[in-house]
């Protein structure tokens, strides 16, 4: 079970890993770091029991990780919400080799073979739901 923390400099909820090795974590939004602790000393939150007030909590709804956009004439109705977390599976895999250049990587290719296999095997995507994206160019005769 992950350790809720907020984030020292702006406030953002900080997820911390459990059996993580720091007694720090960076926040993803403004890099500062937070101190935590020793998360294997705290003692376990209290088991809820059913008649008691903590059972009955309310905790506010998450902050979003987004601003809205400034007002300007372009901008008539604020930025839609984040996509829903729930619902159909769908991927889309990059392998950019740079082939026939100084810079060019090996393996990009059968790293995202790899990539797409373990979202099939492992994460049950349908093969239907995945896009590839190559610089493989296949001549056609």
């Amino acid at each position: 079970m992950y350790m809720v923390v907020n984030c020292s400099n702006c406030h953002t909820l900080l997820y911390f890993p459990p059996g993580a090795n720091s007694n720090y974590i960076c926040c993803a939004i403004c890099h500062a770091f937070t101190y935590i602790g020793d998360p294997r000393s705290a003692p376990p939150p209290p088991a809820p029991s059913y008649w008691s007030s903590s059972h009955y909590q309310h905790y506010p709804p998450p902050r979003r990780p987004f601003r809205l956009a400034d007002p300007s004439p372009f901008n008539h109705a604020p930025p839609a919400p984040p996509p829903a977390v729930h619902g159909a599976k769908r991927a889309v895999i990059c392998a950019v080799s740079y082939k026939n250049t100084k810079n060019e990587l090996k393996g990009c290719i059968n790293d995202a073979m790899w990539m797409k296999y373990l979202l099939v095997e492992r994460f049950k995507f349908p093969e239907s739901s995945i896009i590839m994206l190559t610089d493989i160019v296949l001549e056609i005769d």
